[in-house]
């Protein structure tokens, strides 16, 4: 209801990473579309291609709607920001021309609402919901990683919510006590009817498939292959841990996603052979079962050097798994170490390596800190909790 009507609030979700292989970001989306009370939100995705995670939105009932913008600016991976004064000049231009294409659809549309779930949202549409009048939430999903365009977003932005305290208060105190009341924090969250089901899915299928031997101690990697989320780091970690366990095997689960990260995994594979690790480790790829892997790992390991939250960290927790992650994004909230997981400085592996090493030769340590893990998440991060606090803040903003 808005402003003491019954009409829905109509709220145009953008999503710049419509990429076929779901990660994090858009397994959250996910939850959220499915969660939404659809009698008091209408909900539509705008994002400039399609892909099969159309098919899945459209499931849940929601229209997807493609507006592809120049070549100049579909583009990813950091390339935009990387050209000459004139490639970034024409950037800019095609940029504010695909804004103007935006909202005269926002405007055609009477979206009441515009969500954006990074910055590359918020440049994308954020200009065009200004020029039509709508408001912008903008939730910080990742780190804060460039002054002037975070600077720009936060103008743009009508409302702004982090995952935790710790990642608002990470970058730019001045710029957060100047939007202090238009800034919320909004947690992540996990739907546990999912767990549940996973867990008493049959799995026998999977193990088969991926050879998981249950008389090893498995360890997991799971997400997006690039350099960011610090694999190598595991990788190093694991070639000290075998050579006091030998009976222990490393499955790296997703892949570069998009071309400009493909480099990394030959990087991976060469330290794999130098460190003499290629009996102890598997890569999988990408897989959609990936939340039935982790459920028959015994530990997660997340050695990411930046991360918004880690919704990787999140679920092995609700299904009562050891984590070893970095000291990053919300992971500082939800981890207490040495109580429900292990946090560790980014990039160091003889850290990880020494976490791993206790877990793997402690089955009770590990189970210990994954009963806390799992109870922690149940308490605190359930998605039902998390949607309706976006509801009540959109419905704030479209009165």
């Amino acid at each position: 209801m808005v402003g003491g009507s019954t009409r829905q609030v109509r709220v145009a979700i953008f999503e710049p990473y419509p990429v076929a292989r779901v990660g994090g970001n858009l397994r959250t989306l996910l939850y959220m579309i499915g969660q939404i009370d659809r009698s008091s939100f209408r909900l539509c995705v705008l994002a400039p291609f399609e892909t099969p995670l159309a098919e899945q939105i459209r499931r849940h009932g929601v229209e997807y709607v493609v507006v592809r913008p120049a070549a100049s600016v579909d583009r990813y991976g950091g390339t935009c920001l990387r050209g000459g004064v004139r490639d970034r000049a024409r950037t800019v231009f095609d940029l504010l021309v695909y804004n103007l294409r935006l909202a005269r659809l926002l405007k055609q549309r009477q979206v009441d609402v515009v969500y954006c779930n990074s910055i590359r949202a918020v440049l994308s549409i954020g200009v065009a919901s200004r020029l039509v009048g709508i408001p912008v939430f903008w939730y910080v999903k990742g780190e804060l990683q460039n002054g002037f365009l975070d600077r720009v977003g936060f103008l743009l932005s009508s409302r702004v919510a982090f995952f935790c305290e710790s990642n608002r208060d990470d970058k730019y105190p001045r710029l957060v006590r100047r939007y202090r009341r238009k800034i919320d924090i909004v947690k992540i969250g996990i739907d546990s009817s999912v767990v549940e089901k996973v867990e008493a899915s049959d799995r026998g299928g999977v193990k088969a498939d991926l050879s998981i031997d249950e008389s090893k101690t498995n360890i997991i990697v799971l997400g997006q292959l690039y350099a960011p989320k610090g694999v190598h780091f595991a990788l190093e970690a694991l070639s000290e841990v075998v050579r006091e366990h030998r009976d222990v095997m490393l499955y790296i689960v997703g892949d570069h996603v998009i071309e400009e990260y493909r480099h990394y995994r030959a990087e991976l594979d060469d330290l794999i052979e130098r460190r003499g690790l290629v009996q102890h480790v598997r890569f999988t790829g990408w897989r959609p079962d990936a939340m039935q892997v982790l459920s028959l790992m015994d530990i997660l390991v997340h050695p990411s050097l930046t991360e918004g939250f880690g919704r990787a960290v999140l679920e092995a927790m609700a299904l009562g798994k050891a984590v070893v992650a970095s000291r990053v994004g919300g992971l500082r909230e939800i981890i207490n170490d040495g109580v429900n997981g292990f946090l560790v400085e980014p990039g160091d592996a003889e850290v990880i390596a020494d976490r791993l090493t206790r877990l793997v030769g402690d089955p009770r340590l590990r189970a210990r800190l994954g009963e806390a893990a799992r109870q922690e998440v149940l308490a605190g991060y359930q998605i039902q909790d998390k949607v309706r606090q976006l509801e009540q803040i959109w419905a704030g903003m479209a009165s």
